[in-house]
């Protein structure tokens, strides 16, 4: 019986020691490819880096700082799918709204450094979900939107349908912070555009009554498209000039607060992504 004991007790430490044989084993496997992927990185070795960093998080998957260089890495070689895969996996190390919202800030904002702009505008979205008070989601959606609408390029073909959209989450965000200068600047950039459109029409319309002046019906249909076009016209540059009377006040108030006054108009401020 008591030697029946002794191997009873054997076994048992070498059952309690198996475990944590592994686990050893698992830490060192994280631990060497992780070094492995430093290595790739500082040569900017982007596929191998990220190779080995998916295999030391395979061994240990808690490890939010190797799932933030890992992305970094595939953003380098312009594999955002990838990149946007592992920086979701982050969601599980964060236990606020509040942490989880600067994840999807974080992973739309690579979406618009890489030019995916839909992607980019579906997770400030779902940062809005969990913070419907951001100002920084709502204002970069304003601002892909301003792009879509042709407000960043004198070139570009004006949508008016996109360029309204901006001046609504332009609102939004003013509705949180009035004294949000650089809000200002860009809604007096997208009204800008939008008197163009309505200058386009009215020119079409006018070329329009002048060729088909014998046709009253015409003439005066095309009239009428003129004058609402110069309507429209009116009221944006007084809104143009309320922007202009609005962001100097904000200055001001940015002045007293002692915080320093943006010099010119500009997007709102893009995450950056370090290794």
């Amino acid at each position: 019986m008591k030697r029946l004991g002794k191997v009873g007790l054997v076994l048992g430490v070498l059952a309690l020691g198996g475990p944590f044989g592994c686990k050893d084993e698992k830490e060192e496997a994280a631990k060497a490819h992780r070094i492995k992927g430093s290595d790739h990185m500082s040569k900017k070795e982007w596929k191998e880096a990220a190779a080995e960093y998916a295999l030391s998080l395979e061994a240990d998957p808690k490890q939010e700082k190797v799932l933030e260089k890992k992305a970094y890495a595939h953003m380098q070689v312009g594999q955002m799918a990838e990149a946007s895969q592992t920086v979701l996996k982050m969601l599980d190390f964060k236990a606020t709204p509040a942490d989880k919202a600067e994840v999807y800030r974080t992973l739309a904002s690579m979406h618009m450094t890489g030019g995916t702009t839909e992607d980019a505008e579906k997770y400030f979205n779902e940062a809005l979900k969990l913070e419907p008070k951001d100002e920084a989601s709502l204002g970069w959606i304003a601002e892909i939107y301003a792009q879509r609408g042709g407000a960043r390029s004198m070139t570009a073909p004006i949508v008016k349908a996109d360029l309204e959209k901006a001046l609504n989450y332009y609102d939004q965000v003013l509705a949180i912070n009035v004294n949000s200068a650089n809000t200002y600047l860009n809604k007096r950039v997208v009204m800008g555009r939008l008197v163009a459109y309505e200058q386009q029409q009215k020119d079409q319309a006018l070329s329009e009554a002048a060729e088909n002046a014998k046709d009253k019906a015409v003439v005066d249909e095309a009239n009428a498209r003129a004058a609402e076009a110069q309507k429209h016209i009116d009221e944006y540059q007084a809104q143009f000039a309320e922007m202009t009377k609005k962001f100097s006040e904000a200055t001001k108030a940015a002045k007293a607060a002692g915080n320093a006054p943006p010099a010119a108009p500009s997007k709102p401020a893009q995450a950056t992504n370090t290794p």
